[in-house]
């Protein structure tokens, strides 16, 4: 399965900001920034891409765990599309 995005995240003054760019079309993007840690939150969400197309999502955080390792923010199940879905019969 081709994946629809790819992300990239580096740590700034107040927390992680996280590029999400769209390899195809992303459909309702948000970022499960809590699966990092679940005292992090994210200012945007719900956000769709065309091919091509970026966003920067802000995560607010103070751990200095999650802080350290920054890259966790662009594991497969933190930022999460309606691609993401799918349906078997």
């Amino acid at each position: 399965m081709k994946l629809a995005l790819s992300a990239a995240a580096v740590a700034v003054e107040d927390g992680v900001e996280l590029t999400v760019t769209a390899k195809s079309y992303v459909r309702d993007l948000f970022c499960m920034a809590d699966k990092v840690d679940v005292q992090a939150s994210v200012a945007e969400g719900m956000v769709s891409l065309l091919p091509g197309e970026s966003v920067v999502l802000h995560i607010a955080t103070a751990n200095t765990a999650a802080l350290a390792n920054q890259g966790a923010f662009t594991a497969a199940n933190v930022p999460r599309s309606a691609n993401d879905l799918k349906r078997e019969w």
